[in-house]
């Protein structure tokens, strides 16, 4: 049995892409760009909000930062219509009865405590790990490595749980098995690199990875 799971965000346990994406169409028609929600999800979900904030800022002659920043400042106003992805408290629970303890690691920033408070998950979770910690962005497994570090966990028995490539990635690099969450209306596709492959979060509570 697994002794640890570390969770991706966005995607995985919080249905936030509606959110994210709402904001990052904002951002780009304030920068004179009329690209279409379905390609920024898409964008999104195969890459990461900064990659497509960087490839909008070449495109506009507008500077990354600045973009980043107001991306962040629309995206506040929209934390509200975060919630759970189905079966995201179940899962834990039930891994947590079974044994196993939780950490989060993601590239969400200030916002991730408030938005797990809110929605009554910060209980399950040993460590929170948010992009102000400053470790290298995925694919890097610098963040999912010092929990590793910090908690002596045990790198065959820990999983990365994640709704994209660049988590599989991050798995890969820090050494542990690579848990791809892949529901059927994913635009994203399992590369052959993943310990496990699930479309539903409850699939944890039924099969080893």
């Amino acid at each position: 049995m697994l002794q640890a799971y570390i969770w991706d965000l966005d995607g995985t346990l919080l249905d936030s892409y509606g959110s994210i994406v709402s904001s990052l169409v904002a951002v780009a028609r304030e920068a004179g760009a009329e690209d279409a929600y379905d390609d920024i999800m898409k964008a999104v979900k195969l890459g990461a909000v900064s990659y497509y904030l960087r490839d909008l800022a070449a495109r506009s002659g507008r500077e990354y930062a600045r973009l980043y920043e107001r991306y962040r400042e629309v995206s506040h106003g929209r934390q509200e219509e975060i919630s759970l992805i189905p079966g995201a408290a179940r899962t834990l629970e039930g891994l947590m009865r079974a044994g196993a303890c939780h950490f989060v690691y993601t590239h969400r920033g200030s916002s991730a405590g408030p938005v797990l408070d809110r929605l009554g998950l910060t209980g399950y979770f040993r460590e929170i790990v948010t992009a102000r910690a400053g470790f290298r962005p995925k694919p890097s497994g610098e963040g999912a490595a010092y929990l590793i570090r910090k908690y002596g966990l045990e790198k065959d028995r820990t999983a990365y749980v994640g709704d994209r490539a660049l988590d599989v990635l991050c798995a890969k690099d820090a050494g542990i098995r690579a848990v791809l969450y892949c529901p059927e209306d994913s635009c994203v596709k399992p590369a052959g690199n993943e310990d496990l492959v699930i479309g539903r979060l409850e699939d944890l509570l039924n099969r080893e990875v």
